[in-house]
Protein backbone atom coordinates (compact mmCIF):
# COMPACT_ATOMS: atom_id res chain seq x y z
CA UNK A 1 0.00 0.00 0.00
CA UNK A 2 0.99 3.01 -1.00
CA UNK A 3 0.71 6.20 1.33
CA UNK A 4 -1.02 8.98 -0.54
CA UNK A 5 -0.35 12.09 0.23
CA UNK A 6 -2.77 13.78 2.54
CA UNK A 7 -4.08 16.90 1.10
CA UNK A 8 -4.21 20.47 2.51
CA UNK A 9 -6.63 21.24 5.39
CA UNK A 10 -7.85 24.50 3.34
CA UNK A 11 -8.31 22.84 0.58
CA UNK A 12 -11.17 20.17 2.20
CA UNK A 13 -13.49 22.97 2.88
CA UNK A 14 -16.06 23.65 0.14
CA UNK A 15 -15.76 27.33 -1.90
CA UNK A 16 -19.22 28.31 0.00
CA UNK A 17 -19.68 28.32 4.11
CA UNK A 18 -21.93 25.18 5.61
CA UNK A 19 -25.18 26.07 6.68
CA UNK A 20 -26.09 24.51 10.17
CA UNK A 21 -28.43 22.14 10.18
CA UNK A 22 -31.91 23.00 11.82
CA UNK A 23 -33.22 20.57 14.64
CA UNK A 24 -36.42 20.81 16.07
CA UNK A 25 -36.79 20.25 19.64
CA UNK A 26 -39.63 19.81 21.85
CA UNK A 27 -40.69 22.95 23.87
CA UNK A 28 -39.81 22.42 27.73
CA UNK A 29 -43.30 22.17 29.80
CA UNK A 30 -42.88 25.41 32.47
CA UNK A 31 -46.16 25.25 33.72
CA UNK A 32 -46.82 22.98 37.32
CA UNK A 33 -48.04 19.76 37.19
CA UNK A 34 -51.87 19.42 38.02
CA UNK A 35 -51.34 18.59 41.53
CA UNK A 36 -47.98 20.69 42.25
CA UNK A 37 -50.06 23.25 43.27
CA UNK A 38 -53.33 24.09 45.29
CA UNK A 39 -54.55 26.99 46.13
CA UNK A 40 -55.70 27.99 49.47
CA UNK A 41 -58.88 28.33 50.65
CA UNK A 42 -60.06 32.04 50.57
CA UNK A 43 -59.55 33.83 53.96
CA UNK A 44 -62.66 35.60 55.48
CA UNK A 45 -60.17 38.64 56.57
CA UNK A 46 -59.01 39.49 53.61
CA UNK A 47 -59.06 43.16 52.18
CA UNK A 48 -57.97 43.56 48.92
CA UNK A 49 -55.96 46.69 48.82
CA UNK A 50 -57.34 49.53 47.24
CA UNK A 51 -55.65 52.50 45.23
CA UNK A 52 -55.91 55.73 45.82
CA UNK A 53 -57.09 58.09 42.67
CA UNK A 54 -58.09 61.25 42.87
CA UNK A 55 -61.04 61.96 39.81
CA UNK A 56 -62.07 65.32 41.04
CA UNK A 57 -62.25 67.55 37.94
CA UNK A 58 -60.66 70.61 39.65
CA UNK A 59 -57.52 68.48 40.23
CA UNK A 60 -54.26 69.69 37.83
CA UNK A 61 -50.88 68.61 37.97
CA UNK A 62 -48.96 72.06 38.21
CA UNK A 63 -46.41 71.37 35.32
CA UNK A 64 -48.27 68.94 32.71
CA UNK A 65 -52.21 70.00 33.26
CA UNK A 66 -54.21 73.08 31.92
CA UNK A 67 -51.82 76.47 32.03
CA UNK A 68 -53.57 79.82 32.09
CA UNK A 69 -52.66 82.33 29.47
CA UNK A 70 -52.50 86.60 29.97
CA UNK A 71 -54.85 88.50 28.24
CA UNK A 72 -52.23 89.85 25.91
CA UNK A 73 -51.07 86.26 24.70
CA UNK A 74 -55.07 85.91 23.49
CA UNK A 75 -57.10 87.00 20.43
CA UNK A 76 -59.76 89.42 21.35
CA UNK A 77 -61.99 87.85 23.49
CA UNK A 78 -65.52 89.97 21.84
CA UNK A 79 -64.50 88.49 18.06
CA UNK A 80 -63.81 85.42 19.27
CA UNK A 81 -67.24 85.08 21.62
CA UNK A 82 -69.17 86.50 18.94
CA UNK A 83 -68.20 83.13 16.44
CA UNK A 84 -67.88 80.96 19.04
CA UNK A 85 -71.66 81.45 20.27
CA UNK A 86 -72.93 81.52 16.49
CA UNK A 87 -70.88 78.06 16.32
CA UNK A 88 -72.44 77.00 19.42
CA UNK A 89 -75.56 77.34 18.81
CA UNK A 90 -75.56 76.13 15.48
CA UNK A 91 -74.10 72.81 16.77
CA UNK A 92 -77.32 72.68 19.47
CA UNK A 93 -79.58 73.36 16.17
CA UNK A 94 -77.97 70.09 14.87
CA UNK A 95 -76.40 72.01 11.73
CA UNK A 96 -72.60 71.98 12.94
CA UNK A 97 -71.04 68.97 14.03
CA UNK A 98 -69.69 69.11 17.81
CA UNK A 99 -66.60 67.71 17.47
CA UNK A 100 -65.88 70.86 15.68
CA UNK A 101 -66.06 72.49 19.93
CA UNK A 102 -64.55 69.87 21.50
CA UNK A 103 -61.46 72.33 22.04
CA UNK A 104 -63.16 75.44 22.54
CA UNK A 105 -65.83 74.61 25.08
CA UNK A 106 -65.74 72.37 28.00
CA UNK A 107 -67.41 69.16 28.65
CA UNK A 108 -70.06 69.64 30.44
CA UNK A 109 -71.35 72.62 27.92
CA UNK A 110 -69.96 70.28 25.05
CA UNK A 111 -72.25 67.56 26.02
CA UNK A 112 -75.29 69.81 26.99
CA UNK A 113 -75.33 71.21 23.18
CA UNK A 114 -74.28 67.60 21.58
CA UNK A 115 -77.78 66.19 22.76
CA UNK A 116 -80.00 69.10 21.66
CA UNK A 117 -78.25 69.07 18.50
CA UNK A 118 -79.14 64.91 18.01
CA UNK A 119 -82.55 65.66 19.07
CA UNK A 120 -82.85 68.86 16.81
CA UNK A 121 -81.92 66.14 13.59
CA UNK A 122 -84.25 63.64 14.72
CA UNK A 123 -87.21 66.33 14.47
CA UNK A 124 -86.23 67.45 11.09
CA UNK A 125 -86.05 71.02 12.91
CA UNK A 126 -84.16 73.82 10.34
CA UNK A 127 -83.78 76.65 12.01
CA UNK A 128 -82.79 79.86 10.31
CA UNK A 129 -79.51 80.88 10.48
CA UNK A 130 -78.05 82.22 14.10
CA UNK A 131 -77.63 86.32 14.58
CA UNK A 132 -75.33 87.72 17.53
CA UNK A 133 -77.20 91.06 17.66
CA UNK A 134 -75.34 92.82 20.15
CA UNK A 135 -72.41 91.22 22.38
CA UNK A 136 -70.95 93.08 25.54
CA UNK A 137 -67.54 91.75 27.08
CA UNK A 138 -65.82 92.54 29.89
CA UNK A 139 -62.51 91.21 31.75
CA UNK A 140 -62.64 91.28 35.69
CA UNK A 141 -59.39 89.47 36.13
CA UNK A 142 -56.49 88.93 33.50
CA UNK A 143 -57.11 86.07 31.30
CA UNK A 144 -60.95 85.62 32.35
CA UNK A 145 -63.65 87.43 29.89
CA UNK A 146 -67.71 87.41 30.60
CA UNK A 147 -69.46 88.12 27.95
CA UNK A 148 -73.67 88.78 27.68
CA UNK A 149 -74.93 88.52 23.86
CA UNK A 150 -78.25 88.85 22.52
CA UNK A 151 -78.89 86.74 19.76
CA UNK A 152 -81.62 85.97 17.10
CA UNK A 153 -81.87 82.39 17.58
CA UNK A 154 -84.54 80.67 15.51
CA UNK A 155 -86.84 83.39 15.24
CA UNK A 156 -86.44 83.97 18.88
CA UNK A 157 -84.56 87.02 20.51
CA UNK A 158 -82.28 85.10 23.21
CA UNK A 159 -79.78 86.25 25.63
CA UNK A 160 -76.89 84.77 26.66
CA UNK A 161 -73.80 84.85 28.85
CA UNK A 162 -70.72 83.09 29.04
CA UNK A 163 -67.21 83.09 30.91
CA UNK A 164 -64.36 82.88 28.70
CA UNK A 165 -60.71 81.57 30.79
CA UNK A 166 -57.41 81.73 28.75
CA UNK A 167 -56.04 78.08 29.21
CA UNK A 168 -53.13 76.67 26.80
CA UNK A 169 -52.90 79.89 24.34
CA UNK A 170 -56.50 79.93 23.68
CA UNK A 171 -60.12 80.96 24.97
CA UNK A 172 -62.65 78.64 26.54
CA UNK A 173 -66.01 78.37 27.19
CA UNK A 174 -66.33 77.39 30.91
CA UNK A 175 -69.53 78.99 32.03
CA UNK A 176 -72.73 79.17 29.41
CA UNK A 177 -76.34 80.31 30.60
CA UNK A 178 -78.64 80.84 27.79
CA UNK A 179 -82.22 82.32 28.39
Amino acid sequence: MSAQPQPAAWASTPAHPVQAELRVLPIPATEPAPGDFVIPPPDDDFVQGVLAVDFRRGFEDSYFGPQATTAQDLPDPADWAGRLLRVLLEVGDGTRPAGQLSRWVTEDILGRFTRRGVLARRRLQRQRPVRVRALRVCQPADGVAEVAAVVDHGGRIRAVAARLCGVDGRWLMTVLELG
